[in-house]
């Protein structure tokens, strides 16, 4: 008994999932892509990396478009897609992207390529234990995969791409390289989930952006223009603790204690510091910020500002000094102190021989996905406790390297921050670059965080730039837009 009792859910597992016809159908619609990118290198900000090949799936949708994901054709150069009745490849090109939600939308230069295919529609969100199948193009041989699996959860997770958090499903189907960006299909053969992401620590984790991302993302873009998700911009602390809940006279109710409110985000004039914070739209929050999902089970709640677009409204019912009240709060982009930026060459200016820079997470993230472990701690701690911009700091300015050269002999000081430029607050990287430009005095005294201090002559800093930027190969000092 106990031989059958493991056998048994391999066998219903066997089944088809989809029959003959249905798989046609949909390998019809579903195809490669093939990405020549050119990435930034942040350690060298004026110079790029070496060019790199790799492959993506996707999948048509309404308007003779394809839908994959973002990070399949992030910084492209060159795109062509399959499909696999045909070996011919047709050029295309990137017509919308969201980084944050890790999605993009590709259009073909030859109609033609969409004969034979019919556009594929996206369905609701599942439920857990829900069958799905995931189609795509792994590594591993030419022909289109197919592999079953099931909804083993649904929550918001950071998207690696982004390192913004969403709303996703996970799936234990193998999602391998190439399958990235690939549809994922319900029983009906609606399209249920994009493939982005796979947790390289475990088998079968695999990670899909679902379908009210999907359908925010392609909402937004219909008046022409991609606005992105709203975040609420406030800092929180669950109230777990009888007698923390007794001090700002909960009573019976449950919630959070709203600790910090970012300037200029969504909450900015409409919530304080010690509001209690009940509901969003309606929905109630439980002492750990999560709200319940229906037969889903409980979600960050955050999902629910998320949902919105930028503009629109969202509703909250807080506690203030003991008495309920509820306020229309209108939604905007998330404000960060720290950005992850996306289509830009990284910004840098050179003078004396060291290499500054605004901080960003593309930078932190030049350590890899494990950067919260390898990254200076001084700005892993920024990222974690105060990643809001306020009236000192607009944006992290700091030294990223020193090129080698009598001028700058003696300093060791790479990844410290900048607070002064002859007694100048830097508040921002173009600060930093006004200052530099029209420095007017001979000794240049740059102050840095923890009291170090850079002292140079100008102006054999300024001759020293010419002779270091020819022995180093760089064509230009500075990339300041």
């Amino acid at each position: 008994m106990r031989f059958l009792f493991l056998f048994f859910p391999f066998i219903l597992f066997a089944q088809s999932f989809h029959d003959s016809d249905k798989i046609k159908n949909i390998s019809a619609s579903v195809v490669k892509i093939f990405t020549v990118s050119l990435k930034p290198n942040y350690y060298q900000p004026w110079q790029m990396r070496a060019q790199k090949s790799s492959t993506g799936s996707g999948v048509i949708i309404d308007n003779k478009l394809i839908l994959t994901a973002a990070h399949v054709v992030s910084n492209d150069v060159f795109l062509e897609i399959k499909k696999t009745s045909n070996p011919k490849k047709f050029i295309a090109h990137v017509k919308w992207i969201s980084h944050e939600a890790d999605l993009a939308l590709l259009e073909v230069e030859d109609e033609s390529f969409f004969d034979e295919t019919k556009p594929l529609k996206l369905g609701n969100l599942p439920h857990r234990q829900d069958g799905v199948a995931v189609y795509g193009y792994p590594q591993g041989g030419n022909e289109i995969s197919i592999t079953q699996g099931i909804i083993s959860r649904i929550e918001q997770t950071v998207y690696v791409h982004s390192d913004f958090d969403l709303l996703s499903l996970q799936i234990d189907a193998a999602i391998n390289p190439g399958n990235s960006g690939g549809p994922v299909f319900d029983e009906e053969g609606k399209i249920i989930g994009i493939a982005m992401q796979a947790l390289s620590s475990a088998d079968n984790i695999g990670y899909l952006v679902p379908p009210p991302i999907i359908k925010h993302f392609l909402d937004d873009i219909k008046d022409g223009h991609y606005d992105g998700f709203p975040d609420d911009g406030i800092f929180i602390q669950s109230m777990g603790n009888k007698a923390l809940k007794a001090h700002y006279k909960m009573e019976e109710r449950v919630g959070v204690l709203i600790t910090h409110i970012v300037p200029n985000s969504s909450c900015d004039g409409y919530l304080q510091k010690d509001d209690v914070l009940l509901k969003i739209d309606g929905k109630t929050l439980s002492d750990d910020a999560t709200i319940l999902m229906d037969e889903n089970g409980r979600v960050a709640a955050n999902y629910l500002i998320r949902a919105h677009h930028i503009n629109e409204l969202f509703k909250v019912t807080i506690l203030r000094e003991g008495k309920e009240t509820s306020l229309d709060i209108p939604s905007k982009p998330l404000v960060s102190l720290i950005p992850f930026e996306h289509d830009k060459l990284p910004r840098y200016y050179i003078f004396g021989g060291i290499v500054f820079m605004p901080l960003t997470k593309n930078y932190l993230f030049e350590w890899g996905r494990n950067w919260l472990q390898k990254a200076p701690i001084r700005f892993i701690d920024i990222t974690k406790n105060a990643n809001f911009p306020t009236a000192e700091h607009k944006e992290i300015v700091f030294v990223q390297a020193i090129l080698a050269d009598r001028e700058n002999a003696g300093y060791n000081l790479s990844h410290t921050i900048v607070t002064e430029v002859n007694g100048i607050l830097i508040d921002s990287f173009d600060t930093l670059v006004k200052q530099l430009d029209s420095v007017k005095h001979t000794k240049l005294i740059i102050s840095l965080q923890g009291g170090h201090k850079i002292v140079l002559n100008s102006n054999k800093a300024k001759e020293a730039n010419v002779r270091l930027l020819k022995r180093y190969g760089i064509n230009n000092s500075s990339y300041t837009q």
